[in-house]
């Protein structure tokens, strides 16, 4: 948990970049070597290479990478992008076998919490500050018309992989659930208490991030967890929906409009019509991990499943959906598996976590590491189960359906969406 707890500080308060004298440093190198070499010593180095369905699923996404990168060209910047995802795998890998049992689970999503919690009072702090800066010196980030004259002078954002304010708010959709978790069953008053102390701060440093696609992944989260909290009936069907019409209805214009002053929206679906258009053009191999940019000649997909389709193309985009349904199939037959309420309150904050990300990367493009290593706490959760959860052609089915919906959904609103 040492090694897991330094590459949180490392990721989320990033002090190699503004406090001395870590300040130009590179202690992820030093991080990933000692925590590499702990797991040797200790006897589970080899437990590196026993690769599970989910862990194949990322090993063969790793390598169709380079196969579609060989086949399009490689340029300036693939072998930095290369060697991410090398890094990502290896992260990815370490933490499911640092993490053998469920208790281990149940430690390193609170820590994830916590450095959440602590990026939700900086986050805050930035938007009161006297300044506009930020704990690291960082500016408030750009905002439109609407919001100018809504009276906000610019949106929060953090520095490292977190410098945008909508990479920034998905600290808090992914930490979220965690908090949520403790406002019901099986949690008695004085959890609830603390949770609701948590659950406001997050709530409120993501409203100052600006961010529409956070803001409506958020509501889908809580939406989520709603569902799968309260016992259904068709009344309270109609109250949770009333709810999220009430937020859509009183939150900031900015936040819900489908277009603005900037042409910030519409510039997203015109390029998830770009996307649709690799996939078209180049079924197989795409255009090449890294080159979206290069095609459009404006900007990146801002939509994570649209860029990995049209740059690697159906079979990169099936690899990589493979992790996150194996993901998903993990939780779901652990939390079949236990009768424990408490490891299933924290199996479903997990799910919603991830679901939380998946749902914000249909806003922006967001293959970073958290996403990875969200998904090796999930890898790790199936390794502690009696029979590991393997890829069947039942699944192979779903997936399919999953990959031919998503393709339809997304080009039907490129095509229906007032440019």
């Amino acid at each position: 948990m040492l090694f897991i707890f330094i590459y949180f500080f490392l990721l989320f308060i990033a002090p190699q970049l503004w406090i001395e004298p870590f300040v130009g440093m590179r202690p992820d190198l030093y991080l990933y070597l000692s925590w590499f070499g702990w797991l040797f010593i200790s006897g589970r180095g080899t437990e590196l290479f026993r690769f599970s369905s989910q862990d194949k699923f990322f090993a063969g996404w790793l390598a169709w990478i380079v196969i579609s990168l060989a086949v399009n060209g490689f340029r300036p910047n693939s072998a930095d992008l290369v060697m991410d995802y090398v890094k990502w795998f290896v992260l990815y890998r370490m933490t499911v076998v640092s993490l053998p049992t469920f208790s281990h689970v149940r430690h390193v999503v609170l820590l994830l919490l916590f450095f959440g919690l602590v990026l939700a009072v900086e986050g805050i702090q930035h938007m009161h500050s006297a300044t506009g800066t930020g704990w690291a010196g960082q500016s408030l980030g750009w905002v439109g018309d609407e919001a100018l004259e809504a009276g906000y002078e610019g949106r929060t954002r953090w520095i490292n992989i977190f410098d945008g304010p909508g990479v920034f708010c998905v600290v808090y959709t992914i930490t979220l659930p965690f908090a949520m978790q403790y406002l019901g069953k099986p949690f008695g008053a004085a959890a609830r208490l603390v949770g609701i102390a948590m659950v406001i701060p997050l709530l409120l440093a993501t409203y100052y991030t600006g961010s529409r696609g956070g803001f409506l992944a958020t509501v889908g989260v809580v939406g989520l967890f709603m569902v799968a909290k309260v016992r259904i009936t068709f009344t309270r069907l109609i109250v949770i929906a009333a709810l999220f019409l009430t937020a859509l209805v009183v939150a900031p214009a900015y936040l819900t409009s489908i277009s603005d002053s900037s042409g910030s929206a519409q510039k997203r679906i015109e390029m998830w019509a770009e996307g649709i258009e690799m996939v078209q053009q180049n079924p197989v191999f795409g255009i090449g991990r890294g080159h979206f940019l290069s095609y459009t000649s404006k900007l990146i997909a801002h939509n994570s499943a649209i860029e990995v389709m049209g740059e690697t193309g159906i079979p990169g985009f099936f690899l990589w959906l493979g992790i996150i349904y194996m993901g998903f199939k993990n939780l779901l037959f652990a939390y079949r598996e236990t009768e424990d309420p408490r490891s299933r309150s924290y199996l479903l904050a997990l799910a919603l976590s991830i679901a939380g990300y998946v749902v914000s990367s249909f806003f922006v493009t967001l293959e970073y590491e958290t996403f990875y290593f969200l998904l090796a706490v999930s890898a790790a959760v199936g390794n502690n189960l009696r029979t590991r959860p393997t890829f069947t052609m039942q699944d192979l089915r779903w997936t399919g359906a999953i990959m031919a919906g998503y393709f339809v959904m997304v080009k039907g609103v490129a095509m229906v969406y007032p440019f």
